[in-house]
C-alpha cells in the first residue's frame, strides 16, 4: 500500500522547528524530502543532549529526510541548487523575507527555473506588512499574538511547548497540500505564505468576536474555562485531576459523584449561566469533595458517570498511558551510530494511504555521495574538492 505523496520531491531549506516540521509531515506521507543544510549543519544539530550530530531537538522534526550539505551562497552551490529546484515539486524555507531573493532564489526566480514549483515560506510575520523583516521565534509570536496574555494566572505565561512553531508547520503542510491539489487541477504552482503570528492569532478562541462585538476582554483564567463550569484542576487526596464538565448532563454527573444531589437544583448552580456567575463557589465545593478521594478513585467515579476528566500526567506517565501505547505513539529507529532512538509516530491515521516513519533523522550529509555522485555524476575526486572548497 503506497503513500499519498509517493513520487513528490521536497527541498527542505529550513531550520529550527516550524519549517522542518512542515517538511517532515510531507515526508511522513511518502514525499522524498531532501534536507539542504549548510556545510556546518542545521543549527538544531548543535543542541544538547545529542547522539553524535543528532540532538533530541533535531530528532523532533527531521525524520524521513535525506541530508545533503550545500553552501547556497557560493557560485557553484547556487548552480547545484538550481538543478535541485528544477527537479523538485516543493521548496520549504523559513528565512526572513527577502533572504531568498538576495540569494537569487525568490519565488519569481524559482518559477523561471521550474514553472510548477510550489514555494512554502514560514516566517515570524509573513512576507509583507510593517513587521515582515523583524526576527521572531515561537515565544515572540505567542506574546504578540495574544496567547501569552491569556495563559497563566497572576502574570502571562509561555505555553509549555512550541505551539506557534508546530502550528505554523502544520498550516504550512496544509497549504502545501492545497497547492499540490491546485497544481494537479491547473498545472500552476504558487507561493504559500504562513506566519507564526497569524497562527497564534487564529487560535484565540472567541476573543476576537467577543471584543469586536461586545467590547469584552478575557482575563487570564489560569486552568479554568471562562465559558464552562466546573472546568479546571482539582486537588485530590494524593495529587490533582482535571475535570471538564461542559454540559448540563456532565454537571449532574459531577454532583452525583460527589453525592451532593442538592447542587443540581441550587439556584446558584442549576444552569450554565448562573453557575458561571458563581464559578468560584461551585469549584470550591467540588474541590472539597475531590480532596476526600484519591486521584484514581476520582477518575473511576467520573469516568463511570461519563464526565470528561484526566490525570495531569508528566512525560513518564504519558508514555505509560495505555491509549498512547495502543495507538503506537512512539516508534523506534536505528540511527547511523547503531543506537535505537525514539520518534513520535505519524499522528494522522489514514485507512488507504497511511504515513509511516520510514527512516530516522539523517546524519549530516548522509545523502551527499548518492546525490552528488549518483544523481549529478560527480566523481569521488570532484566530491572531495567540493568539500574542500566549502561548497558542500
Amino acid at each position: 500500500m503506497g503513500n499519498v505523496l509517493d513520487g513528490y520531491k521536497i527541498l527542505d531549506l529550513s531550520r529550527f522547528i516550524a519549517g522542518p516540521f512542515c517538511a517532515m509531515l510531507l515526508g511522513d506521507m511518502g514525499a522524498e524530502v531532501i534536507k539542504v543544510e549548510s556545510p556546518g549543519g542545521d543549527d538544531g544539530r548543535l543542541m544538547k543532549p545529542a547522539i553524535d550530530d543528532l540532538s533530541t531537538y533535531f530528532m523532533l522534526t527531521n525524520r524521513n529526510k535525506c541530508s545533503i550539505t550545500l553552501n547556497m551562497k557560493s557560485p557553484q552551490g547556487k548552480e547545484i541548487l538550481r538543478g535541485l529546484v528544477k527537479d523538485a515539486d516543493v521548496v520549504v524555507e523559513n528565512f526572513r523575507p527577502g533572504t531568498l531573493d538576495r540569494l537569487g532564489f525568490g519565488y519569481e526566480a524559482l518559477r523561471e527555473l521550474n514553472p510548477k514549483i510550489i514555494l512554502t515560506s514560514i516566517t515570524g510575520f509573513g512576507q509583507d506588512g510593517p513587521y515582515a523583516e523583524r526576527p521572531a521565534f515561537d515565544s515572540v509570536a505567542q506574546a504578540m499574538g495574544g496567547l501569552m496574555n491569556q495563559t497563566g494566572d497572576s502574570k502571562p505565561v509561555l505555553a509549555g511547548s512550541w505551539i506557534a512553531d508546530y502550528g505554523a508547520g502544520l498550516y504550512g503542510a496544509f497549504g502545501t497540500m492545497l497547492a499540490l491539489l491546485h497544481r494537479e487541477r491547473t498545472g500552476v504552482g504558487q507561493h504559500v505564505d504562513v506566519s507564526l503570528l497569524e497562527t497564534v492569532f487564529s487560535w484565540l478562541r472567541t476573543s476576537v468576536p467577543d471584543f469586536l462585538l461586545f467590547g469584552k476582554k478575557h482575563n487570564r483564567a489560569a486552568d479554568r474555562n471562562p465559558y464552562r463550569c466546573p472546568v479546571g484542576t482539582f486537588e485530590t487526596s494524593d495529587g490533582y485531576i482535571y475535570i471538564t464538565a461542559t454540559t448540563h448532563e456532565q454537571f449532574v454527573g459531577v454532583c452525583k459523584c460527589a453525592e451532593h444531589l442538592e447542587w443540581i437544583d441550587d439556584p446558584r448552580f442549576c444552569s450554565e449561566l448562573v453557575r458561571l456567575d458563581h464559578a468560584e463557589e461551585f469549584c470550591a465545593l467540588v474541590t472539597k469533595w475531590t480532596k476526600t478521594v484519591t486521584t484514581e478513585q476520582c477518575l473511576d467515579l467520573l469516568i463511570k458517570a461519563d464526565v470528561p476528566c484526566a490525570p495531569i500526567n508528566d512525560v513518564e506517565q504519558v508514555l505509560a498511558n495505555p491509549q498512547i501505547q495502543a495507538r503506537q505513539g512512539v516508534v523506534w529507529q536505528k540511527c547511523h551510530t547503531g543506537q535505537d532512538i525514539p520518534l513520535i509516530n505519524v499522528t494522522v491515521k489514514m485507512s488507504e494511504t497511511p504515513g509511516s516513519v520510514r527512516f530516522p533523522p539523517p546524519k549530516l550529509g548522509n545523502y551527499n555521495e548518492d546525490y552528488y555522485g549518483g544523481k549529478l555524476g560527480f566523481s569521488t575526486e570532484e566530491i572531495a574538492k567540493l568539500k574542500s572548497d566549502g561548497v558542500i
